[in-house]
């Protein structure tokens, strides 16, 4: 199970690009509004997953690689 759920920073940057073109295609299609909104709620994300690492004791630069990984590294599972 724990590999199965494992992520990588290789998958994280694929989902980094995934949501960048998601973004871009939402303001295409929908407008600046829809992409602020869905790009807002990325960092809100970003954001939360950042404190509660930072509450689970990393610090620098291992809690913003951690967040990052919990916010894009969905992608690896694709």
């Amino acid at each position: 199970m724990r590999e199965m759920l494992r992520v990588s920073i290789g998958g994280a940057h694929a989902g980094l690009v995934v949501t960048v073109f998601i973004v871009v295609l939402f303001a295409a299609i929908g407008g600046t509004v829809w992409a602020l909104i869905v790009g807002g709620a990325v960092a809100f994300w970003f954001a939360v997953a950042l404190i509660a690492v930072a509450g689970g004791g990393r610090r620098g630069w291992a809690a913003v690689k951690r967040a990052y990984l919990l916010t894009f590294g969905w992608a690896s599972w694709l």
